[in-house]
């Protein structure tokens, strides 16, 4: 599962339109005043998600913003994939979740100051336990 959630951080830096949809909740995200995105993720990055997990449910994506940057429009965002009823090697069926973090500006690209973040006070939350 390791290997999705570097694809999926690999198509969000590329024009490919399989991340579309991932993409345009991470930048809503960076626009929402309280730095949020939630919804149902569709076409072919859900459809990827569901050929990994073997499971037909829905996607659920999270996207909440941990810091601001200090360049304007840039944040470090943390998104979740989530998916219920995903077959297990023991033929159980569980919740699934692959959450990773990213620097993003409104432009797709990080930030070009260096990884310099402000707190943010602003419309997220503050540290993440997973830095």
């Amino acid at each position: 599962m390791w290997a999705m959630a570097l694809g999926c951080a690999a198509l969000l830096g590329s024009a490919d339109l399989a991340a579309a949809d991932l993409k345009a909740h991470l930048l809503a995200a960076l626009d929402a005043p309280e730095g949020r995105s939630d919804g149902e993720l569709s076409g072919p990055m859900a459809a990827l998600f569901q050929a990994q997990t073997r499971s037909s449910g829905p996607v659920r994506v999270q996207v909440r913003t941990l810091r601001r940057s200090a360049q304007a429009g840039c944040a470090r965002l943390q998104a979740t994939l989530l998916q219920d009823e995903v077959p297990t090697r023991e033929g159980k069926r569980v919740a699934f979740a692959v959450r990773y973090e990213l620097n993003l500006c409104r432009d797709g690209q990080p930030p070009s100051e260096g990884g310099e973040f402000e707190a943010a006070g602003r419309g997220g939350a503050g540290s993440s336990d997973s830095d």
